[in-house]
């Protein structure tokens, strides 16, 4: 074999192997129930168990038509329900959707019913409420340097949870008075703005735990003071919310484009600091008419 064949021959198993790790790495990837789904799965599990049925579609067609007749949840919990069993069936117990027009099909009519009168108090949605912005930021005032700094960040940018676990102090601009934040749901990266209040906590924080440019601006802190950078959890995060404060980070989200608007800024100036790509979703979701408005003219 010629050095020329030799080469060509080591780049061909070479490229064969990346081809290799390329489809084990997707193959696993694609395999991955994300965590939020244990619960669901849980308690899907726990009904075949107690009903004495198989896991499967037939089971899970009874466990979300019994969600609907008897349990009567919300049509967002049904759906939740759903996704968290189809993963959990598609890649433990290998069952292919696509090849089960049955299935799509009693799936196709369970939603219709969701249409029907009886059951039309099932499609209402009610968020996290907007909290007035003043008193809020009273409450953070008093908080403990880390949980002030935090706090406030997620105030003001009107991050989602799943950003603000991600942050970390790289991603803060003071000098300029941003912060990079990379939108989970939209994949793409966004700068948001900065308050000097925010930007004082943020050093302090920084300065107070000895924070370095790669760590996780969020991390973890124990009771002894000592601070480890990692990615903490949407629902770690959420519990170190309401023991700090009582709300949740979508009150701090939906309380910022409340008080925004009440300033008088305009639809997309608000969008551009919380990183909403719909103005419309914006509008349904988050800019209701508040109670003290539709009072003040009663």
């Amino acid at each position: 074999m010629s050095d020329f064949e030799l080469v060509k021959h080591q780049d061909t198993l070479e490229t064969q192997k990346r081809y290799y790790n390329r489809k084990i790495h997707i193959e696993k990837k694609m395999e991955e129930i994300p965590r939020q789904y244990d619960g669901d799965i849980c308690r899907y599990k726990k009904y075949c168990s107690s009903t004495g049925q198989i896991v499967g579609t037939e089971a899970m067609l009874d466990y979300l038509y019994i969600s609907l007749i008897e349990q009567k949840v919300k049509k967002t919990t049904w759906e939740r329900r759903l996704a968290a069993i189809r993963k959990y069936l598609s890649v433990i117990h290998r069952i292919e959707f696509k090849a089960e027009a049955k299935v799509a099909y009693e799936l196709s009519a369970m939603r219709k019913m969701y249409r029907e009168d009886r059951y039309a108090h099932l499609l209402q949605v009610r968020g996290k409420s907007a909290v007035d912005k003043k008193e809020l930021m009273d409450i953070l005032n008093s908080l403990p340097i880390r949980a002030k700094a935090i706090c406030l960040v997620n105030l003001v940018t009107a991050n989602r949870p799943n950003e603000m676990v991600r942050l970390r102090v790289r991603d803060f601009d003071l000098k300029n008075r941003s912060v990079h934040v990379y939108l989970k749901k939209q994949k793409r990266w966004h700068i948001k703005r900065l308050t000097p209040e925010v930007i004082n906590a943020i050093e302090l924080y920084i300065r107070e735990y000895y924070l370095q440019p790669n760590d996780y601006f969020v991390g973890r802190a124990y009771k002894n003071g000592r601070y480890e950078s990692t990615a903490i959890s949407e629902i770690g995060y959420g519990k170190a919310l309401q023991r700090w404060t009582g709300l949740t980070g979508y009150n701090f989200r939906k309380s910022q484009v409340v008080a925004m608007h009440a300033a008088g800024a305009d639809l997309p100036t608000i969008a551009q600091q919380t990183g909403h790509q719909s103005i419309e979703t914006l509008m349904q979701h988050y800019l209701t008419v508040s109670k003290i408005t539709i009072d003040k003219y009663l």
